[in-house]
C-alpha cells in the first residue's frame, strides 16, 4: 500500500504527464484540483492549530511542489484576475492556454523577484494619490502559489476581530461586530460609550522588513520568497530599467500578497489592548479580569480599526498603548491628524457605513445605515454613467447602469438602508427620466413614456412581483433580448450573522460553512 507521501507524488506524476498532452487549458477539471489543495490546506490549518512546526513546513513544502496549487495560481493571476493584461516591467502576459501551460510548467518559489512598476491612482473621495505597485505576472503566480502555503497556517493564530482580505470574511461582518459591541444590553441602560477611530500613518508604505519576516518564522524557502518581494526595487511610471529605486520598507501595495503580510505585521493588536485592560480598575462594579477584556473592543478590517469602551479615560490610555505597540512592533505610527475620540452618540464612518447611538425614551438604540459621503459619490457616478452613455439605447443603458445599482444596493442591504434606498431610488429616477425625455423630442411625451416605460406590466424581483408604471425598459433589436432596470428600493433589507469567533473555512467544520455560503456566499 502507498504511503501518502508516495501516492501524492504518483498523483502528481500523471497528472503532470496528462496536462502535457492538453490542447486546451479548459480541459483541467478544476472542481478536483481545488478540492485536493484545500485538503491539504487543511491539514496545515490543523497542524498549526495544535503548534506542530515540523508537520506545517512539511505541507507548505509539498503544496509549493504540487502541481495543482501551481495551476490555480497560474490561473488566478491569467484569467480570473482584472489585471491579468496589465503586464509589469517586463510587458508580458499570458493570454493562450498553450503560454499558460508552458508557465505553469516552469513556475517555481525560487526566492528571485523582478522589479515592481510603481503608478500612483486617486484615493476614493479625496484628491490625495495612492501608490500602486505592479509586479510582473511571473511574480504574481508565486505569491498565489505561497498565499496557499501561507494563509492556512496564519489562519489558525489570527485574532477574532480581523475581518479584512480574509478567506470567509468581509467588512460586513466588521460591521456587525462594532453593532454588537454598541448595541444596549438591557432596556433602560445608558449605552453611551467612546471610540477611537484610528488611523494608521503609510501602513502599507512603513511595515520593517526585518520585523514582518521574523515575525512569519516559516520555511526557508517561504521567507526567502518573501523577503525577494519586499526588497525587490521600484520603478517609477516608465523609467528606464537601471532607474531602480531600492525599498527599504514597506509592502507594496498591487501584490497578491500584500493585504496577508500587512494582516501579519498587524497581528497581535486585540491581544495586547485585552492583556493591557487586565491590569486597569474597574470603572464599575465588575472587576473580574473576564469582564475587563469584555468591556473592551478592538474591531480592524485591514489597517482600519476602531476601539470600543464606556470609559473615555480608557480609551484615551488605550490609543497610547496602542500608538507604542505599532511603533515598537511594525515601526508604524498613528495619523495624529486622523485619529480622533468620539462619543457614539455624535456617529462615526466605517467602511462606508455610518454608526451611531440613538437615545429614544429612556433607551439607547444602535442605527448602522449608509453614509452621506458614499451616497453623494454613489449618485454622482450614476449621472456621470447617464451623461457618458447619452447617444445609447435604452437596452445599453439599463446593461451598464444594472450592475451598478444593484452592485451599491447589496453591500448596503445588511443595515437600515430601506428610507435610503427609498430617497436614491427617487433622485435615480429623476435622472433616468430626464435621459429620456432629452433624447426623444419627436414624439408626445404620452408615446414617449409608454415606450421607455411601459403600462400594465409585472417584474418579478428578489421572489417577489412588483407592479410599476415607471420601469426602464429596453429591447435589443438585434438579439431580441430585452432588459429593464430595477429600483433599488426593491433591494430588501437583510439581517447579516457575525462570522463565530476564530472560525476559519480551513477549520473540519464544514457544515459550518456550507450552511453559511447558502446565505452570505462565503
Amino acid at each position: 500500500m502507498l504511503t501518502f507521501r508516495e501516492s501524492i507524488y504518483r498523483n502528481n506524476y500523471f497528472l503532470r504527464i496528462h496536462i502535457m498532452s492538453f490542447k486546451q487549458w479548459e480541459e483541467v477539471d478544476w472542481a478536483k484540483v481545488e478540492n485536493r489543495i484545500l485538503r491539504i490546506q487543511k491539514r496545515i490549518y490543523q497542524a498549526s492549530k495544535l503548534g506542530n512546526k515540523g508537520k506545517v513546513v512539511y505541507l507548505q513544502n509539498l503544496l509549493l511542489k504540487s502541481l495543482d496549487a501551481k495551476l490555480l495560481a497560474v490561473r488566478k493571476v491569467t484569467t480570473e484576475n482584472k489585471g491579468r493584461k496589465t503586464p509589469g516591467v517586463d510587458q508580458i502576459v499570458y493570454i493562450k492556454p498553450e503560454q499558460k501551460i508552458s508557465f505553469v510548467q516552469n513556475l517555481k518559489v525560487d526566492g528571485k523577484a523582478f522589479p515592481i512598476k510603481r503608478v500612483c491612482i486617486p484615493k476614493a473621495g479625496t484628491k490625495e494619490l495612492r501608490p500602486l505597485g505592479i509586479p510582473v505576472i511571473r511574480d504574481r503566480a508565486k505569491q498565489a502559489l505561497c498565499l496557499m502555503a501561507l494563509e492556512p497556517e496564519w489562519e489558525a493564530k489570527f485574532e477574532p476581530n480581523s475581518y479584512g482580505f480574509r478567506p470567509g470574511r468581509s467588512c460586513h461582518d466588521a460591521i456587525e461586530a462594532i453593532f454588537l459591541s454598541l448595541r444596549s444590553k438591557t432596556k433602560n441602560q445608558n449605552n453611551s460609550k467612546y471610540l477611537l477611530d484610528a488611523d494608521i500613518q503609510k501602513c502599507f508604505d512603513s511595515i520593517d522588513h526585518d520585523y514582518l519576516c521574523n515575525k512569519l518564522n516559516t520555511a526557508k524557502v517561504l521567507k526567502d520568497q518573501v523577503r525577494a518581494w519586499l526588497e525587490a526595487g521600484i520603478m517609477e511610471g516608465l523609467t528606464e530599467i537601471n532607474d531602480i529605486t531600492p525599498n527599504l520598507k514597506g509592502t507594496p501595495q498591487g501584490g497578491v500578497i500584500s493585504p496577508f503580510l500587512s494582516n501579519v505585521a498587524l497581528h497581535g493588536m486585540e491581544e495586547s489592548i485585552k492583556k493591557w485592560i487586565k491590569t486597569k480598575p474597574s470603572f464599575n462594579t465588575q472587576r473580574g479580569k473576564k469582564a475587563k477584556r469584555q468591556a473592551i473592543s478592538l474591531i480592524r478590517y485591514a489597517d482600519n480599526f476602531v476601539i470600543i469602551h464606556p470609559n473615555k479615560e480608557i480609551i484615551e490610555e488605550a490609543k497610547e498603548v496602542i500608538a507604542k505597540w505599532l511603533l515598537e512592533n511594525p515601526k508604524l505610527q498613528l495619523n495624529t491628524a486622523k485619529t480622533s475620540i468620539i462619543n457614539t452618540d455624535e456617529g462615526f464612518n466605517f467602511l462606508g457605513f455610518r454608526c451611531i447611538t440613538i437615545h429614544r425614551n429612556n433607551q439607547a438604540r444602535t442605527k448602522i445605515y449608509p453614509c452621506r459621503e458614499n451616497q453623494a459619490r454613489f449618485l454622482l457616478e450614476i449621472r456621470n454613467t447617464i451623461q457618458r452613455n447619452k447617444n445609447a439605447s435604452a437596452f445599453g443603458l439599463i446593461q451598464v447602469l444594472r450592475p451598478k445599482i444593484l452592485g451599491w444596493g447589496n453591500y448596503y442591504r445588511y443595515c437600515e438602508c430601506k428610507e435610503t434606498f427609498s430617497k436614491l431610488t427617487h433622485l435615480i429616477f429623476q435622472k433616468i427620466r430626464a435621459w429620456v425625455f432629452r433624447r426623444d423630442v419627436r414624439n408626445g411625451r404620452t408615446e414617449i413614456k409608454e415606450n421607455y416605460f411601459p403600462n400594465g406590466r409585472e417584474w418579478s424581483f428578489d421572489g417577489s412581483i412588483h407592479k410599476d408604471n415607471w420601469i426602464l425598459y429596453g429591447k435589443d433589436k438585434s438579439t431580441n433580448k430585452e432588459a429593464w432596470l430595477p429600483h433599488l428600493v426593491w433591494i430588501k433589507s437583510i439581517k447579516w450573522v457575525k462570522v463565530i469567533g476564530t472560525a476559519s473555512i480551513y477549520d473540519e467544520n464544514d457544515l459550518y460553512w456550507a450552511n453559511r455560503s447558502k446565505s452570505y456566499g462565503n
